[in-house]
């Protein structure tokens, strides 16, 4: 069963992964990106069911447990965030929808390395697409 479940949350992963840019490119060329919203969220909860499963059937993982669930909180809150309208969602999609994804990079590249270094990378290196998407929405160009 293990094996099943741990298949599937490599596959629902992947998919985020590829998921992500594909809803960001339609959302920037104002092209229809509901389906691909809609996918991304699925494949986010996917992975943060079967971590929680994963996380508590093998020994001393547990600790992982509140990664899966804060990374599903900050994908539905992003995309919450613009469709209700929230005060400042300009301001706050691009951490929120940027921090699920990054959350998404950071366990592929720690599980598929084991190295302790991608803990910070992918939050480092993530900091300027989520600068620029602040900019977009505001109004402003990035300075180049």
């Amino acid at each position: 069963m293990r094996d099943a479940v741990l298949l599937f949350h490599v596959l629902a992963g992947t998919a985020g992964l590829v998921l992500g840019p594909v809803w960001l490119g339609l959302r920037v060329r104002g092209l229809p990106d509901r389906a691909a919203a809609w996918a991304y969220q699925l494949a986010v909860a996917a992975v943060a069911l079967t971590s929680a499963y994963l996380a508590v059937t093998a020994p001393g993982l547990w600790w992982l447990l509140p990664f899966g669930v804060i990374t599903a909180a900050l994908a539905v809150a992003g995309a919450t965030a613009r469709r209700r309208g929230w005060r400042d969602w300009r301001t706050w999609q691009p951490h929120l929808l940027g921090g699920s994804y990054i959350a998404l990079t950071t366990g592929a590249l720690v599980a598929g390395t084991g190295n302790p270094v991608f803990w910070l990378v992918p939050a480092l290196v993530g900091q300027l697409p989520i600068a620029v998407a602040k900019r977009r929405l505001h109004g402003t160009q990035p300075a180049v």
